[in-house]
């Protein structure tokens, strides 16, 4: 009795143990640890914005990754990183992995993009077979030689000892007879042994060759596209297209799942950049003489984008990890001489991608699969089986739609569940003609307003009252919104597209003006006392707007007439 209540007790305690260690990514740390928010709270005493551009372009063999200056106040306070990347077509980002995590926005082009989850199964296979390798023909030709040699060998020396035997007494005959027959098969049953473990090799490798490559989920991405990434999680890109692939990714430096200080730092598992080790040792050098800021905008630069993570491993532990590969091999994983830089042209890489319908029909597969068979880890239903990409620039998919002023598309966890696990969350907007977004703010998150088409006009009021931003914003320009600023947008002549990406799974926005409005929740009588105005201007400060989020301009009648001829 006394064993099974001790058994049933640390059994107790294991469960509570493994739940406690989950309960975080349960609840996607609802918390957010942040790292460094106890010495960063001061550098979010904003008194003015501004729209960035980029400071350095680098150059790849098949495209360009563009940085921006994240030293300014605001990008320190939301702990946001910029990088826009172009990758030309038939060019291929190599595979890398950060410590924080990110979100990615396709603004253009199509393209495949891979992702390599830890301690997830390869589900995906490819079409083609492997030939079996010359090598391993060679080593059968000559084990069957050795076998048909070994045979040979037995019978002479078996022809021998009985003419050997004759010539004896029927003592030594008897003998020499038994001792034949027990070594004969000893040695036919050690050959027997060898041969059918040696078939067990050749055969399991060629039904591993035969199988096919196998690998990870992969997927097309196209304009329009969110693609997560939790942090350490491994990804690359194709540009199998015929225009350029051009994205832009945010990281949140300051996320919980980011273990180091408040730089992003990228771990290329391939390539090298275009610079030479002596002129970027040269060029730090030069640095640790300059500025500090210059110093630290430098080094993030670096930590993006500077060098294969696999350079720095010896060439002796690398042959040792990796058996059957030559010296050329390794050296170029090692990345030795390799001027490509991270984005390498690959116009001969044909890879088979299951389209939508496909995708869904696997994943549903799937789950039947593991539930008859009932050996589910977890693993897989929970983090190996989400999606990585939704799409925000369907207009059938609005959450907020007027037809003559614009639309907002909304992807958060609701709809892509693994955004809870890296808190982050985005949303398209695309503004008519000189239609009106705003004003808003917004609730739990910071966010990053990048444009992606047409131009307007942006003001951003922050804490004290005044205004920190009041300018025209175009295509490139990125412009950070603190937590609790209220910003305004209007779109010029041409219209204005642009994504808001933000550092919440689900950010919520309170607008202060329509339908949904903050005022509309308010009663008439606290209002009118609230801005010393009637209760009849009240009713029509609240009820004046009947949109919800995005407005129509005001038009006069002589601009409606000339709009209607």
């Amino acid at each position: 009795m006394s064993t099974k209540l001790i058994l049933s007790f640390s059994l107790c305690l294991m469960v509570l143990s493994c739940s406690a260690q989950l309960l975080p990514w349960q609840n996607g740390q609802r918390s957010r640890p942040h790292h460094g928010h106890q010495h960063i709270h001061h550098q979010c005493d904003i008194t003015r914005l501004t729209a960035s551009e980029p400071s350095r372009k680098v150059r790849s063999e098949a495209g360009v990754t563009e940085t921006r200056d994240n030293d300014t106040p605001e990008f320190r306070c939301a702990g946001f990183v910029a990088v826009r990347v172009v990758i030309q077509p038939g060019g291929l980002l190599l595979p890398s992995y950060s410590n924080a995590p990110y979100i990615t926005f396709v603004e253009q082009g199509r393209g495949v993009q891979g992702v390599v989850v830890p301690g997830c199964p390869e589900t995906f296979q490819s079409e083609s077979e492997f030939e079996y390798p010359q090598s391993q023909r060679d080593q059968r030709s000559r084990q069957s030689e050795s076998e048909e040699s070994s045979r040979g060998d037995q019978r002479t020396r078996q022809s021998e000892s009985e003419e050997f035997s004759r010539g004896d007494q029927r003592t030594r005959q008897s003998e020499s007879e038994e001792f034949s027959r027990g070594d004969q098969r000893t040695r036919q049953s050690e050959s027997e042994e060898f041969s059918r473990g040696d078939q067990r090799t050749r055969q399991s490798e060629s039904e591993e060759f035969s199988r096919g490559d196998q690998h990870q989920k992969i997927f097309r991405i196209r304009d329009g596209d969110v693609i997560p990434s939790p942090a350490g999680v491994v990804q690359w890109t194709h540009n199998d297209g015929d225009n350029d692939l051009i994205s832009i990714t945010l990281y949140d430096a300051n996320s919980f799942q980011n273990q180091l200080d408040g730089n992003v730092r990228n771990f290329f598992l391939a390539g090298q950049s275009k610079q030479s080790r002596e002129d970027r040792r040269s060029q730090r050098q030069t640095r640790e003489e300059g500025s500090d800021r210059q110093s630290r905008e430098s080094d993030d630069d670096e930590a993006l984008l500077e060098a294969n993570i696999l350079t720095g491993f010896q060439d002796e532990i690398l042959q040792e990890i990796f058996r059957n590969v030559d010296q050329e091999t390794i050296s170029k994983l090692r990345g030795d001489n390799d001027q490509r830089g991270f984005i390498v042209q690959a116009r001969d890489l044909k890879l088979r991608v299951p389209e939508e319908y496909e995708e869904e029909l696997q994943r549903e597969r799937g789950d039947r699969k593991r539930g008859g068979s009932g050996r589910s880890n977890g693993l897989e239903q929970a983090f190996c089986n989400l999606k990585f990409k939704q799409n925000v620039n369907r207009p059938s998919r609005a959450d907020v739609f007027n037809p003559r002023a614009g639309r907002i598309n909304t992807v958060n966890s609701n709809n892509l569940p693994i955004l809870e696990f890296i808190q982050l969350s985005a949303q398209h907007v695309v503004l008519y003609k000189n239609a009106i977004l705003g004003p808003r703010w917004n609730l739990n998150a910071h966010s990053a307003l990048y444009v992606t088409r047409g131009e307007g006009r942006v003001q951003v009021v922050g804490d004290e009252g005044r205004s920190v931003f009041d300018d025209n914003v175009q295509r490139g320009q990125i412009l950070v919104v603190p937590q609790g600023f209220a910003v305004v947008l209007k779109a010029g002549r041409e219209g204005l597209e642009w994504v808001e990406l933000k550092n919440d799974d689900n950010a919520i926005t309170s607008p202060i003006a329509g339908k949904t409005s903050v005022l509309r929740a308010i009663p008439v009588e606290v209002l009118a006392n609230s801005y010393d105005i009637s209760t009849k201007e009240a009713f029509r400060l609240k009820n004046g707007r009947q949109e919800v989020e995005v407005f129509l301009p005001f038009q006069s009648r002589d601009e409606k007439e000339r709009e209607r001829f």
